[in-house]
């Protein structure tokens, strides 16, 4: 499917008018989220039932791979109307990582920063201290109480909008997100002040695996 829908954009059948290009975009982009998701499902088995996931570890840096997530979201993003800000990550060093989960859990970041924000953009913020990378996704969402927030991040608990009774979130994506940063030894935390200005961060650790 991602390589008929891309040979499709790339003009490999004939001339594609422009506007059709969109919504072939929005096609790829529909099933890099599938393929996320049979990630998030294989994984879910391996830590859940075999509790035997290892991690794949190469060189990673984290601009490259924000960009390649970004990328992945685009047509998303923009029909949503948001802005994504990023700030920090060229900086940041490289790490040794799993680079397709590491993906995964930034792309679910995000999508549920998309997902829950009421206004303004969406910031991703990187910087370095203490021997741990940070990665930090800030948006400005509904009021919610702390630990309600923070359910967010167990498996299997679906989220939902509370100015709407429609299932807003699967409750998989951050919850083995959260999974995964803790098998890189790091750690993932969602939390918000009384305005509703959220932050999802992301602590890596910058020593190999």
């Amino acid at each position: 499917m991602n390589m008929t829908a891309l040979n499709l954009l790339n003009g490999v059948f004939g001339d594609v008018p422009e506007e059709t290009k969109t919504w072939i975009q929005m096609i790829c982009e529909q099933i890099s989220r599938l393929e996320a998701l049979v990630g998030d499902l294989r994984d879910l088995v391996h830590l859940e039932f075999h509790r035997d996931l290892q991690l794949t570890p190469e060189p990673v840096r984290l601009a490259a791979l924000a960009e390649k997530c970004l990328s992945s979201m685009r047509e998303g993003i923009k029909r949503a109307g948001t802005q994504v800000e990023v700030e920090g990550l060229d900086a940041l060093p490289e790490l040794q990582a799993d680079a397709d989960r590491l993906q995964r859990v930034l792309a679910a970041s995000l999508q549920h920063a998309r997902k829950f924000r009421t206004k303004g953009p969406i910031r991703l913020v990187g910087r370095s201290s203490g021997g741990f990378v940070c990665l930090a996704v800030d948006y400005e969402g509904p009021a919610v109480p702390a630990e309600t927030l923070r359910q967010a991040l167990d498996l299997y608990h679906a989220v939902h909008n509370p100015k709407s009774q429609v299932l807003a979130s699967t409750g998989l994506g951050l919850g083995i997100a959260c999974r995964l940063v803790g098998l890189h030894g790091g750690r993932m935390t969602i939390e918000a002040d009384s305005a509703g200005r959220t932050r999802i961060e992301i602590r890596l650790p910058e020593r190999p695996l």
